[in-house]
């Protein structure tokens, strides 16, 4: 029962989806900067430290996870 109940809560939350998303207008791309990934400016770096760079932050913890996992296996 829970299976079936599933099923038909996805297919109405779809199918509601589909029918407001043709019914309404869509948002202009001045409201949506700042929410959307493609019109959000990039932030500059340059004067950034590089201990506090996301690239490097996410290498160190790439390599922490790759030592730990040939460590531990």
């Amino acid at each position: 029962a829970n299976f079936y109940g599933a099923i038909y809560a996805f297919g109405f939350g779809l199918g509601s989806t589909m029918l407001i998303s043709r019914l309404t207008a869509p948002r202009p791309d001045s409201e949506l900067v700042g929410l959307v990934y493609s019109l959000t400016p990039r932030p500059d770096s340059t004067g950034t430290v590089w201990y506090r760079r996301p690239a490097v932050l996410g290498g160190v913890v790439l390599a922490f996870t790759v030592a730990l996992n040939v460590l531990f296996r």
